[in-house]
């Protein structure tokens, strides 16, 4: 066990596999393919997969968000472990974007064994990338995003 995320049911879609590519554009994160090396998976068959940077040791398990091929092993595709690693902000930025994407639906959610709080990062670079979160989504994802961002320092007056 370590820091784990749990998406059953969640798919790459057209539309979160574009949402992806943006996120990893975006990221200051090294992202490679499922080894830690090479480039990661992004199509909407395969799925995604992808890792932190191995030769730097930022990797660790490889996410795989299902594509619309049937998966050799069915339960690796839901579940990652992070531990935590650089990538992990990748990994929930992805997630929020596929459980966005599937509010309207009832194909499946997203936990993790960190707290929302956790997941401020990943917020940030979906917001950053992709677009604000409306309130509604918020709600939704039970995300509480103007708490988990730090407050502004306050102005010098020196």
């Amino acid at each position: 066990m370590g820091y784990t995320h749990y998406f059953p049911r969640l798919a790459a879609s057209t539309d979160i596999v574009s949402d992806a590519r943006k996120i990893i554009d975006a990221s200051a994160v090294t992202i490679c393919g499922p080894a830690g090396q090479g480039q990661p998976i992004l199509n909407k068959e395969d799925g995604i997969r992808l890792n932190g940077f191995e030769a730097a040791g930022e990797s660790y398990e490889t996410f795989h968000l299902r594509g619309t091929k049937a998966p050799p092993y069915p339960g690796m595709w839901t579940f990652c472990t992070t531990e935590n690693r650089p990538y992990d902000v990748v990994v929930t930025a992805i997630l929020i974007a596929a459980a966005v994407r599937s509010l309207d639906s009832t194909t499946g959610t997203v936990q993790s064994d960190g707290r929302w709080d956790s997941w401020a990062a990943g917020v940030d670079l979906f917001e950053q990338a992709v677009r604000p979160l409306t309130e509604d989504e918020k709600i939704a994802l039970d995300l509480d995003v103007e708490a988990m961002r730090p407050a502004p320092a306050p102005p010098d007056v020196s």
